[in-house]
């Protein structure tokens, strides 16, 4: 706890994949907590108040989700496709999503709550990101002779993507808003990664061996953020 400000209400999650404790903050989950699964929950608080000044300066970076607005239509740049969103309100927990013939996203539920239909959209780009973006990982592995451990896709707030020294790849979901040739740079990027863990002259050669314009490219892709939709940041 800081000084005038209490550590709000927070959800805590369990995930298998967890190796340690994890807070996070989005505008339209609060304040969550992901533990090993079998951790002891009373150690919770406290690791809260030790990150009580991170917890508040997030939470007030973060936009209210009043900001959000149910989107009329969704373009993603990678697929050259645009859906159309219908909504139709009806009894429900949670917003359920639908795709219709002619690219059209049907969504029911409670479709009057920006936070639930932001999470049905975010479920929904989720699978359609790992299913582009993993098997075209694996072409450009193989047709550059690039390779990798494992891909995984995720939602990430500040990389389009990372590459481990175990050679693991994880991609942003959100890649799928940015045109062609700036996703396959990322992917590019990444890959060359597998043989240069760094970011120097030798990795930018062998990088502009496969994308000659890779600098150039490169300060695209940074300023491509803006080409995110909101209810995909949250």
């Amino acid at each position: 706890m800081t000084l005038g400000w209490t550590i709000p209400a927070y959800n805590v999650r369990e995930s298998k994949r967890a190796r340690q404790v994890t807070v996070k903050v989005s505008s339209w989950s609060g304040l969550e907590v992901v533990v090993p699964v079998g951790f002891d929950r009373s150690e919770i608080p406290e690791i809260l108040r030790s990150k009580a000044g991170w917890i508040k300066k997030s939470l007030e970076r973060t936009r209210p989700v009043e900001e959000l607005k149910r989107p009329a239509s969704i373009c993603l740049g990678l697929l050259g496709e645009t859906w159309r969103t219908e909504y139709s309100p009806s009894p429900g927990k949670r917003v359920a999503l639908s795709e219709r013939d002619g690219r059209l996203l049907s969504l029911t539920g409670p479709v009057d709550d920006p936070v639930m239909v932001a999470a049905a959209l975010s479920r929904w780009l989720q699978q359609r990101a790992k299913d582009v973006l993993v098997p075209w990982l694996h072409r450009l592995s193989a047709e550059l002779s690039l390779p990798f451990s494992r891909a995984a896709v995720r939602r990430q707030r500040t990389k389009w993507g990372s590459c481990s020294a175990e050679k693991s790849i994880s991609l942003n979901r959100n890649l799928l808003f940015l045109s062609e040739p700036m996703a396959r740079y990322v992917l590019v990027h990444e890959l060359c990664h597998g043989r240069r863990l760094d970011h120097s002259k030798k990795f930018w050669g062998l990088l502009e061996t496969f994308e000659p314009n890779a600098r150039l490219t490169a300060a695209k892709v940074r300023a491509a953020a803006e080409l995110v939709p909101r209810w995909a940041q949250v």
